[in-house]
């Protein structure tokens, strides 16, 4: 019997890419279906290059990856601190990765290797992350070009990472309609994928909330880093307000901030936040700093739903600006609209974290949304 393939982004140094990736794997072995994380290698060609050329003038694309990386490199030259401890971090990530990530198919280089090795797949699944980003797209990977027409195309809980798409770029999309069965992860997503194909989507969970509180202990132990209670603050965007709100509450309640600088580029307003700042944190690690947190503060997806898996009392902000051109808000939205979260949004009174939150009624629709979403796999994944 053939495998299926799962395109996934195992090795990106990034809590939600690997936690997410690594549920996935979780889900498939509770299922025994013989599967792969197939490893592909992009081979500069002239198409490639035509690609990435025209991409510098899409803004989400530009932002993201261009200015970004340009960005961590000259920073990571000019604060030798940073570059330690961004050295640590990534050993964490690679540890989590070699030991977790073991079914893997040989490493397919270039496009038309990647096309010949997909004959040996039943099916092909893709997911999660904002993989279908109009900015990501510079080879035929993550929207499954590769599989041949009879072979099954799926994808779980896969994101735009955008609210809304130009029509300019509706043609990146004609994929969608080659796909079986698409599942996404925001309610924007299914709208998208409704506006520019003739096929249908359906709204699934993210693949860590296809795990329960108990089934994450299974798949990570308790350890606890620090005895004491603390704040667990964990900031993507740039905010001084928020790290100031965070201050100031911790102060109020007489609790240590643990905080867990991200890496993706140097952040002047992480200087001198917090009183714990551990760097050799690896995705396990990062759970088991929720896990134990009397409070989460975070502006990151993940570190909200793990929240609400561990039923912490937390606050999710905006990392973005809504009018911003790379917002990625729409995924907090979905979020919290679906589970009935919204109020756990800040909205300037930092000291609305202590109101209390009806895990009951939020996890009652966790749990229905996951088994609808166990349902999608059900049906995608019959013939394994």
């Amino acid at each position: 019997m053939k495998k299926l393939g799962i395109c996934v982004c195992y090795r990106h140094k990034n809590y939600g890419s690997q936690l997410q990736s690594y549920a996935t794997t979780v889900e498939l072995k509770r299922r025994n279906i013989d599967f792969e994380i197939i490893r592909f290698k992009k081979k500069i060609t002239p198409g490639l290059l035509l690609k990435l050329v025209s991409k510098i003038f899409n803004p989400v694309f530009l932002n993201d990856r261009i200015i970004e990386g340009l960005q961590k490199k000259i920073m990571l030259k000019m604060h030798p601190d940073f570059a330690k401890n961004n050295a640590i971090r990534d050993r964490a990530f690679d540890k989590f990765a070699d030991e977790r990530f073991t079914d893997l198919s040989p490493v397919y280089y270039g496009f038309d290797e990647l096309q010949k090795g997909a004959k040996k797949y039943r099916g092909v699944l893709v997911g999660s992350d904002q993989l279908w980003s109009p900015g990501g797209f510079t080879s035929d990977f993550y929207n499954l070009m590769f599989a041949p027409d009879d072979c099954i195309k799926i994808s779980y809980a896969t994101s735009f990472g955008v609210s809304s798409v130009k029509k300019r770029y509706y043609k990146l999309y004609s994929f969608l309609d080659r796909m079986n069965f698409i599942g996404v992860r925001e309610n924007s997503g299914k709208k998208l994928v409704e506006q520019m194909s003739n096929n249908s989507a359906q709204v699934v969970v993210d693949p860590v909330l296809l795990l329960d509180e108990k089934q994450w202990l299974d798949e990570i132990p308790n350890e606890r880093m620090y005895d004491e209670p603390y704040i667990f603050a964990y900031f993507l965007g740039k905010s001084e307000e928020y790290r100031k709100a965070v201050t100031e509450f911790a102060k109020a309640k007489g609790l240590k901030i643990v905080t867990e600088p991200h890496m993706d580029s140097y952040n002047k307003a992480d200087v001198g936040f917090g009183d714990c700042t551990p760097f050799n944190v690896g995705p396990a690690e990062f759970v088991n700093l929720i896990r134990n947190a009397e409070y989460v503060f975070t502006d990151s997806f993940h570190g909200s739903v793990f929240s609400v898996i561990h039923k912490k009392q937390f606050t999710v902000f905006n990392r973005y600006a809504d009018n911003s051109t790379s917002s990625k808000n729409s995924r907090i939205d979905s979020f919290c609209e679906n589970y009935g979260l919204s109020d756990r949004r800040y909205n300037g009174n930092i000291f609305d974290a202590d109101k209390p939150i009806d895990y009951a009624k939020v996890l009652f629709a966790v749990e229905k949304h996951r088994k609808q979403s166990l349902e999608f796999l059900d049906r995608a994944l019959a013939t394994f």
